[in-house]
């Protein structure tokens, strides 16, 4: 129903003049009463709430809002009061304490410049909370009880109602679900706490308040439990119809020790004329969630299963996950096969993409293919396996060339480590190690790249609507930081008009032989852009490919279920244009949320690392360690143990007066200079577990 500020909106939209003061406004609705003028004045309060007109105070007039007096961004919050309006081009805006508007951390906020400034900005307008769940500290020492929020850039307590507590004690981590949000900054958010999670240094406290920051849980709603629940854990003939039976075929996984989500098989041929035929295998996770039912209404809001340590938190319920869907060794499972016939140089020339069922022959693990290729497993246990192992062989030389193949076009290959923990009997992490990655795992990634790429080139060339996973080129600023940093170590950076991979690529190459290699490495990871999913392809820079996509991970990927079901209704010619139109939006659906779950599923599993990380730290107060620099600014150093423990080193523990340069990423004085990359020896001083910090002090370098 439109109410009188709508018609009057409409009304001033018609006249044609750019400003109105009151008394205008009430000339042009030929109000007399007193009653009949306050409601005008009511209604233009309202509008101009509600972000509709902007009111010019110093010359008494209001004016209809025009594109561009307003943005829409994301507010982060800091613990002093101030935050920053947050843009996807990295031109974020400080707001400050004063200008927030009763803001807090992570809110959707309207926003305009501050007049006179051209990086401030006030909030005008709350669109939607983003923190309605806070964990914390439950603090009832005084009279009055509150939640003390972990991450402090929600900058103010919880304020719990009176018999809303749920029986917690004092000093306990807690969810406290926010019931009133307070109109400005003076006054605290009040709440009730609706999760008790245990004492802070409780086994799995840590992980479960980091799950539980992020909105993470490995429970599902009780419509999608009961559904998953209703799945058959066996094939019947029906779910057998349409499809090639390669249950006669020597196919078998390849994954982690630990991993229970087994998506993809492999199967290989090498063919009489040099040829091979690779046979990538997915779980056909689209034949049991269905578009639009309970189970993909939940997969998709949470868009990505999420791996934090020792922990979980499936995309799927697991009578999916770990059941009907996982290709589990000897029993009948439904995939979708992508058929590639792949010369001697690495080039697909010719494909196929059909369902099909399987009957995985081996459930094998990296560890032990690793030991057959290098030839280092015993005879007994190769017996087991003797069916297998000149397909391995045969995979071993088909990955080679792929990735031969990959770094001649100018895959840029980055030095990443991944790390695991170890816990003693109670929990506690006793050691953190850096995950060694061997080439059977390469072997797979080449395998799945080329899968990724063969359908989503599919895609591309008969126009079907699509999920793409691209990644845009550097940042112009960044690179010309990066190109500049290569040029003055003595690296031959090739010119040219436009940046290409290669470009990057050989100069990492480069770094190899140098004693800047981690510099070169880490900075160019800084200058990358984030890769992302979107219904338009622009391409992948990381991989040099001009077409891909995920493909090869439905179980725990969204954008994978959607690249599923688009192209099962194209290969069995279901893309009638009603299901173009509906696969269009669900896309673009997919692309952007996919996109947003990606981002806060790796913020999730960092901040759960991070917090891992400190409880070793604790552990190994005092002691001294080798380590290199990997971060420099003005107040002082990051450096990173071999193991990935960074701490911070302030400047005022590095000497007398340090100067900063920004483009050479050091501090330095006459005497002594900190760049990134240099290796020193720290020794560990202190651990803020609440602010997940480890504090280093830098160690005098040893005289011989």
């Amino acid at each position: 129903m439109e109410t009188f500020k709508d018609k009057l909106l409409q009304i001033l939209k018609n006249i044609n003049s750019e400003y109105f003061t009151v008394k205008q406004i009430y000339g042009i609705l030929q109000t007399h009463s007193t009653a009949e003028r306050r409601a005008v004045t009511d209604a233009l309060t309202q509008l101009e709430k509600d972000c509709q007109l902007i009111y010019d105070a110093r010359n008494h007039r209001y004016r209809i809002v025009k594109e561009g007096d307003y943005g829409v961004a994301e507010f982060c919050g800091n613990a002093r009061g101030f935050g920053f309006i947050l843009s996807d081009d990295g031109d974020d805006l400080f707001v400050p304490a004063n200008k927030t508007n009763g803001a807090f951390h992570k809110d959707t906020v309207m926003y305009k410049r501050i007049k006179g400034t051209t990086d401030e900005a006030e909030i005008v307008k709350i669109v939607s909370r983003g923190m309605t769940h806070i964990v914390g500290t439950y603090d009832k020492s005084n009279n009055a009880r509150f939640v003390l929020p972990d991450d402090q850039r929600f900058a103010s307590d919880i304020y719990i109602q009176p018999k809303r507590d749920l029986g917690a004690k004092n000093g306990q981590k807690v969810v406290a679900r926010i019931t009133v949000f307070p109109d400005d900054n003076r006054n605290c958010p009040e709440g009730e706490i609706v999760e008790v999670l245990g004492f802070a240094k409780d086994k799995n406290v840590d992980i479960l308040s980091v799950a539980r920051s992020f909105g993470l849980s490995q429970d599902f709603p009780p419509a999608v439990q009961k559904r998953a629940e209703a799945i058959a854990q066996t094939l019947s003939e029906s779910d057998l119809s349409g499809r090639r039976d390669l249950r006669g075929c020597t196919i078998f996984t390849i994954d982690g020790e630990d991993a229970k989500d087994l998506d993809d098989a492999v199967s290989i041929v090498k063919n009489a004329d040099g040829t091979f035929t690779l046979g990538v295998h997915i779980a056909d996770v689209s034949h049991y969630v269905k578009s639009g039912d309970d189970i993909d209404k939940e997969a998709f809001a949470r868009g990505t299963s999420v791996y934090l340590p020792e922990t979980v938190f499936p995309m799927l319920p697991r009578e999916l996950s770990n059941g009907i869907c996982s290709l589990f060794e000897k029993v009948d499972r439904l995939t979708l096969t992508c058929e590639m016939t792949i010369n001697s140089v690495g080039k697909v020339v010719g494909y196929d993409v059909y369902p099909s069922v399987i009957n995985s022959c081996h459930r094998m693990t990296y560890t032990a293919v690793q030991a057959i290729l290098d030839g280092a497993m015993d005879s007994e246990e190769l017996r087991r396996y003797s069916d297998i192992v000149q397909d391995l062989f045969t995979m071993k030389e088909l990955a080679e060339i792929l990735q031969r193949k990959r770094d001649k076009r100018g895959n840029i290959e980055f030095n990443t480590k991944e790390v695991y923990f170890e816990h003693d009997a109670k929990g506690r992490v006793v050691d953190v190690k850096v995950v060694q990655n061997s080439f059977s795992h390469q072997l797979i990634e080449e395998f799945m790249i080329v899968a990724n790429e063969t359908v989503a080139e599919y895609a591309e060339t008969c126009c079907y609507p699509f999920v793409y996973r691209v990644h845009a080129k550097p940042d112009e600023a960044k690179l010309a930081v990066l190109l500049a940093l290569m040029r003055g170590l003595g690296i031959n950076v090739k010119r040219s008009q436009e940046i290409h991979n290669s470009v990057l690529q050989d100069a990492l190459l480069q770094a190899k032989c140098t004693p800047f290699f981690n510099l070169v490495n880490d900075v160019m990871l800084r200058t990358m852009q984030k890769a992302k999913y979107s219904d338009v392809n622009t391409g992948h820079f990381g991989l040099a490919s001009k077409s891909y996509c995920h493909f090869t991970s439905p179980i725990r990927r969204y954008p994978d279920l959607v690249v599923h079901r688009v192209l099962k209704a194209a290969i069995s010619g279901k893309m009638t244009d009603k299901a173009f139109r509906a696969y269009e939006d669900m896309c673009y659906d997919a692309a952007k949320q996919s996109s947003l779950r990606e981002k806060i599923a790796d913020e999730a599993e960092r901040k759960a690392d991070d917090v891992k990380k400190c409880a070793y730290a604790e552990r190994v107060i005092g002691k001294t360690f080798s380590a290199i620099i990997s971060g420099v600014t003005e107040r002082g150093i990051y450096a990173e143990l071999d193991n990935t423990v960074e701490g911070f080193i302030s400047v005022d523990k590095l000497g007398s007066y340090l100067s900063y340069n920004p483009q050479q990423f050091c501090l330095f004085n006459d005497a002594v200079k900190y760049s990134l990359g240099d290796a020193i020896t720290i020794r560990v001083a202190s651990v803020n577990r609440q602010a997940c910090k480890i504090d280093f002090d830098i160690m005098p370098a040893k005289v011989n």
